[in-house]
């Protein structure tokens, strides 16, 4: 699933540890630029799709380092 308005004070492990607590977590991705700086934005993966679900729904507009996540569905 995407991922979005990530603080820039983040880091993968913060983001697993919060997708973490829904259930297993597969992957965890953050989008870097040029520079290796966060760009705010990232995708992660859930083990089961049930999971997913529930991580889409709960964790959308909760709070991770003074941002609001923005969850979303991949695109891809």
């Amino acid at each position: 699933m995407y991922v979005g308005n990530i603080s820039f004070q983040c880091t993968e492990e913060d983001l697993f540890n919060k997708f973490s607590e829904i259930g297993p977590v597969g992957d965890v991705s953050m989008v870097l630029d040029n520079d290796g700086r966060i760009r705010g934005f990232g995708f992660i993966t859930m083990r089961n799709a049930e999971d997913g679900e529930r991580a889409l729904e709960l964790l959308d507009g909760t709070d991770l380092k003074g941002r609001t996540l923005n969850v979303r569905p991949s695109t891809n």
